[in-house]
């Protein structure tokens, strides 16, 4: 969990136009836990959403949709991988918000 808190820390500082918001954030985690059955088509759908936010948003979207990606790309058609993805994302809204993120 430690990279899940270091990651929520980093998304949450910075100056205003470069911080992750809540909303652009929680988007991500609400498209994810509506998934009730893991639908790996559905899944791959979220990286187009990603990349819109990264190119509208830039700054640390674009950091996020790295990982995110690649995540998602890891996953595959594999459940388990896929409940430790929502986990991992999880965790990292929650860090966010812990340090602070708005």
């Amino acid at each position: 969990m430690k990279i899940n808190n270091k990651l929520g820390e980093y998304y949450a500082a910075g100056p205003e136009r470069d911080k992750l918001s809540s909303s652009q954030i929680r988007g991500i985690l609400d498209h994810l836990q509506r998934m009730y059955q893991f639908d790996a088509n559905e899944l791959q759908l979220l990286r187009p959403k990603l990349a819109y936010a990264a190119g509208r948003h830039g700054g640390k979207v674009k950091d996020l949709r790295l990982i995110a990606d690649r995540a998602i790309q890891l996953v595959g058609s594999n459940m388990q991988n896929f409940k430790n993805f929502r986990n991992f994302f999880e965790a990292i809204v929650a860090y966010h918000r812990y340090h602070g993120g708005k």
